[in-house]
C-alpha cells in the first residue's frame, strides 16, 4: 500500500496521484482563505502569492481571480495538468534550469490567469528561480507534507519559506492537531512546542482560529482534530 512508502520521498506522492488516493483534495475553496485573504495579503492588491505543494487546489484559481499572481511548486505532474484540466484553463509548457537543480524542469503557465506551477522539489526553489521573493504564502497542507518532526525537516522548512517571504510579507498556515500515533503519515501533527521550535527563530506567530473536528467515521481523517490558522511575519534580520 502507497501509505507504507516514505512519505518523504517524491515517489511517495506522485504515486498517489497516479493512484487517485487524493484524500485532501478540495473542490472548494479553503473558507479559511476567503476569510482571513486581506490577513495575508495586507490588504494589499495584486500580490504575488508562493503555494508550496499545490497539487490541483482552486485555492490558486481564487487567488488569481482576486487579482494576485499566483505561483505553485508541485512535485506530481499529473497534479499540475489535471489543475488545468479541471478547470478549463490552457497553458504553456517551458523547460527551465533552477538554481538547486541538477536537471531542468518544467514550467507551466496559465494562458488565461496569472498563474505559474514549477513541477520539481520545493527544496530546490530559490527566489532568483521565480523572479523575487514573495509577498505572500499561502500553506495548506505543505508543511504537513513534509514529516516537520523528523530529522531536521520541519527547520529546512521554515528556513526554505522564509528565504521566499519578502521582509514585509505574511504567512498564512493550515495544520493539523491530533492525538492519534500516525508516524510519518501525512498530514503530520503540529503541536504547539512543534511550531514554535520550527518557526520562532525566523517569525513571529500569530494564532488566527481553531476549527475543531469531532470523531466522524465519515470522513477521510475519522479520529478526531483541530484545524489551526496561524498568520507568521518575518523577524527582522
Amino acid at each position: 500500500m502507497s501509505e507504507e512508502k516514505d512519505s518523504t520521498k517524491a515517489e511517495y506522492w506522485t504515486d498517489r496521484w497516479k493512484e487517485g488516493n487524493t484524500g485532501w483534495h478540495r473542490q472548494e475553496v479553503n473558507a479559511y482563505l476567503i476569510k482571513y485573504v486581506d490577513e495575508l495579503t495586507g490588504g494589499r492588491a495584486k500580490v504575488r502569492v508562493f503555494v508550496p505543494l499545490c497539487g490541483k487546489s482552486v485555492d490558486m484559481l481564487w487567488l488569481a481571480e482576486q487579482g494576485h499572481a499566483v505561483i505553485g511548486v508541485e512535485v506530481a505532474k499529473k497534479a499540475i495538468e489535471n489543475f488545468f484540466l479541471e478547470n478549463n484553463l490552457s497553458f504553456t509548457v517551458e523547460i527551465v534550469k533552477m538554481a538547486a537543480e541538477s536537471e531542468p524542469v518544467d514550467k507551466y503557465k496559465c494562458n488565461e490567469k496569472d498563474i505559474t506551477i514549477f513541477c520539481c522539489n520545493l527544496f530546490s526553489v530559490t527566489e532568483d528561480d521565480v523572479g523575487g521573493r514573495f509577498d505572500a504564502i499561502w500553506d495548506r497542507g505543505s508543511l504537513s507534507a513534509v514529516a516537520p518532526a523528523f530529522n531536521d525537516n520541519g527547520k529546512r522548512y521554515t528556513k526554505k519559506m522564509r528565504s521566499l517571504l519578502a521582509s514585509d510579507g505574511n504567512y498564512m498556515l493550515e495544520s493539523h492537531y491530533y492525538e492519534v500515533d500516525r508516524g510519518t503519515r501525512p498530514p503530520a501533527c503540529i503541536s504547539e512546542e512543534l511550531r514554535n521550535e520550527i518557526y520562532g527563530e525566523d517569525f513571529i506567530i500569530r494564532e488566527l482560529e481553531v476549527n475543531r473536528l469531532e470523531e466522524d467515521p465519515n470522513r477521510s481523517l475519522s479520529f478526531a482534530l483541530d484545524l489551526h490558522y496561524h498568520l507568521f511575519k518575518p523577524k527582522e534580520s
